[in-house]
């Protein structure tokens, strides 16, 4: 008798939990979209970081060093791979991801 109560228990608690768990019924939750100014911000500093680099010609470190000390809290990837005809710059910060393409003929532009 005690075994057929703690069931109930049991299955009581897992019941009012499976919403909270994401039961299979649930749709599925999206991220929410990161605030305008932080995809602004990502834009900007691709765009920015871009010109730095293959327009102007400077070091990363140097570009790096202008835009100090919003910059420290992007993730910065650059790809050189199709230089001197393109390459690739992308910033994220958190969900907000961007990216700036350098042409030879164009400069850099956002890409994304």
């Amino acid at each position: 008798m005690a075994g057929r109560w703690r069931c109930w228990i049991l299955a009581a608690a897992l019941s009012g939990l499976a919403p909270l768990l994401g039961a299979a019924d649930a749709p599925p939750s999206t991220p929410p979209a990161p605030p305008p100014i932080v995809q602004i911000g990502s834009a900007y500093f691709a765009k920015q970081y871009c010109s730095c680099l293959f327009v102007v010609g400077h070091s990363e470190a140097s570009c790096h060093a202008e835009f100090k000390p919003l910059i420290d809290s992007f993730k910065i990837t650059v790809d050189r791979a199709s230089l001197p005809q393109s390459a690739k710059v992308a910033t994220r910060l958190g969900a907000a991801s961007e990216e700036a393409t350098y042409d030879r003929r164009y400069g850099c532009v956002l890409s994304k």
